[in-house]
């Protein structure tokens, strides 16, 4: 199916932009801190009302610049070595939905101040395409 086109009804990009309009009520990304399995599960909701066959993911994000104090309430015994607990700095556990294989994150940009080049507030494509995002657990919720 083609997630641009459909007939009669909504895209995909069109309900992504409907449920963040008026789901994230901020002016900056670090209010999405947080809030990326509420917003996922959302937009879910409102995609399998559209007729899509959505699922929420649990994954991790991949980071350039990792903040220097997400890990300071981290216990090291979580990690086998201090080496996997650097590793896991750069790749932080992370929600979002996926459709047809294809990626549609609301809250990605709450990681701009970690990337090299920030992204958009609404990231939709495949992850071929877009090689931060690494799923550990489908259909989490």
């Amino acid at each position: 199916m083609n997630w641009y086109k459909t007939s009669g009804r909504k895209t995909i990009p069109q309900i992504a932009q409907y449920v963040r309009s008026n789901l994230i009520k901020c002016y900056d990304d670090e209010c999405l801190r947080s809030l990326c399995l509420p917003v996922s599960r959302q937009l879910k909701t409102e995609l399998v009302k559209n007729g899509y066959d959505a699922i929420v993911v649990q994954g991790v994000f991949r980071v350039d610049n990792p903040d220097p104090t997400a890990s300071d309430d981290w216990d090291p015994s979580d990690f086998e070595n201090e080496e996997e607990m650097e590793s896991a700095k750069y790749t932080p556990l992370h929600y979002w939905v996926e459709v047809n294989n294809m990626i549609v994150d609301l809250t990605a940009n709450q990681f701009n101040d970690e990337l090299s080049e920030p992204v958009s507030p609404i990231e939709i494509g495949s992850y071929a395409d877009l090689e931060r995002y690494t799923p550990i657990h489908r259909d989490w919720i």
